[in-house]
């Protein structure tokens, strides 16, 4: 197996078992499909002044910011960092924003920040076209550069590509390290099911364990909501087995093309074309511009092999998607416009229940933490 690592968040002592909540593991697992996690990560805890900051982590939603994003504002009080920590959303930060201008305390907003020892934001794609709330954020990353002080955020796409964020704005968080999240790969899967299953403790047979990391792709949320449907499916005391996962494996291409559907219909809909065409050998501009979209978002939300992807437009060939999902992905680099698109997609598939774009809710500022522990033993590899 490729190596997997493990990156403890939160507030546990390593020589205990980790305390988990629910369903959810307190660690972030960076498999070969994220080398930078891990660096990165560790010139957080360092601290020190770093080409790293800012760092930003984008990908899409189910690649695990969040959970790195709130786990390491614990882990950085837990391993005896000063505080105080300030984490947020882009959202409250502009809200907060124009409180403190009503209430003329735009000083005491910013100081607040840039005192602060560790400063992440959360959601960059809501300061889209809040020029004043860009201006600010961009004096306090100024500040905090000076200061050798760190800061991450994140954002589910390319800073650079992020319709209606400023040109200054992007250089800013450009010239860090900018880290793009990877759907897991085959190894962080099945670690993922081994180590949840085990927090849990579900019976498993290996064999069921393994057959689940190879065929279901996709997010660690999309995994996890498998995972949990398994475990309660008929007798709770039989646990993960063979017969079971290959029972619900049997129905997946249904549920999958329900899925598929909802995507290609939404992006059918944006560009004012027939569901029939964008499936079907259309090459009509508007046509292939759907197809695109759809394509991408189904790579992204889905986590689906491009054969799969294939088989749902017209039985394309792979080459044919993998070309498409391609120059889409350029698209968006380039075209702002076809940024917007996506983005809209994306919401509205959220709004319509979508599975795969529920986000994790968020949580308050962190308060300041005493407790010690030794930085050299914060790494577990497999």
């Amino acid at each position: 197996m490729q190596k997997v690592i493990q990156i403890p968040l939160g507030n546990f002592s390593e020589t205990s078992s980790p305390p988990h909540r629910g369903w959810e593991l307190p660690y972030f697992l960076a498999g070969p499909e994220n080398p930078l996690v891990e660096p990165a990560v560790r010139a957080i805890w360092e601290g020190s002044n770093s080409p790293y900051f800012p760092l930003v982590f984008y990908g899409p939603s189910g690649t695990g910011k969040t959970h790195l994003a709130h786990g390491l504002a614990e882990t950085w009080k837990r391993i005896g960092n000063p505080g105080p920590v300030v984490l947020e959303t882009a959202m409250d930060f502009h809200r907060q924003l124009v409180d403190a201008l009503e209430s003329q305390s735009l000083p005491e907003f910013l100081q607040r920040r840039v005192r602060a020892k560790l400063w992440i934001l959360e959601d960059l794609e809501t300061f889209a076209g809040k020029i004043f709330t860009q201006i600010q954020c961009s004096r306090i990353l100024d500040q905090l550069r000076i200061q050798g002080t760190p800061h991450l955020a994140t954002c589910r796409s390319l800073p650079g590509s992020i319709p209606g964020l400023e040109a200054s704005f992007q250089a800013r968080l450009l010239r860090g390290l900018v880290v793009n999240l990877a759907l897991p790969s085959r190894p962080t899967r099945q670690m993922f099911l081994e180590e949840l299953i085990r927090a849990q403790g579900i019976p498993y047979a290996p064999e069921a364990v393994s057959l689940l990391a190879d065929r279901v792709q996709g997010t660690l949320a999309h995994l996890r909501k498998i995972l949990m449907e398994l475990a309660y499916v008929g007798s709770s005391r039989q646990g993960i087995q063979l017969p079971k996962v290959q029972t619900y494996l049997e129905q997946q291409p249904h549920e999958l093309a329900t899925e598929m559907r909802k995507i290609a219909e939404v992006a059918a809909q944006q560009f004012s074309v027939r569901l029939r065409d964008v499936r079907g050998p259309s090459r009509k501009k508007q046509v292939v511009y759907a197809r695109g979209v759809a394509i991408y978002l189904a790579r992204q939300l889905l986590g689906l092999g491009f054969q799969h992807i294939g088989e749902f437009f017209g039985n394309r060939d792979h080459t044919t998607i993998l070309h498409s999902y391609q120059k889409t992905k350029k698209l968006l680099t380039e075209d702002p416009a076809v940024g917007r698109i996506v983005e809209t997609l994306y919401e509205t598939l959220h709004r319509q229940g979508f599975s795969q774009t529920a986000k994790p809710s968020p949580s308050n500022s962190f308060a300041d933490g005493k407790t010690k522990t030794t930085k050299s033993k914060a790494w577990k590899t497999c």
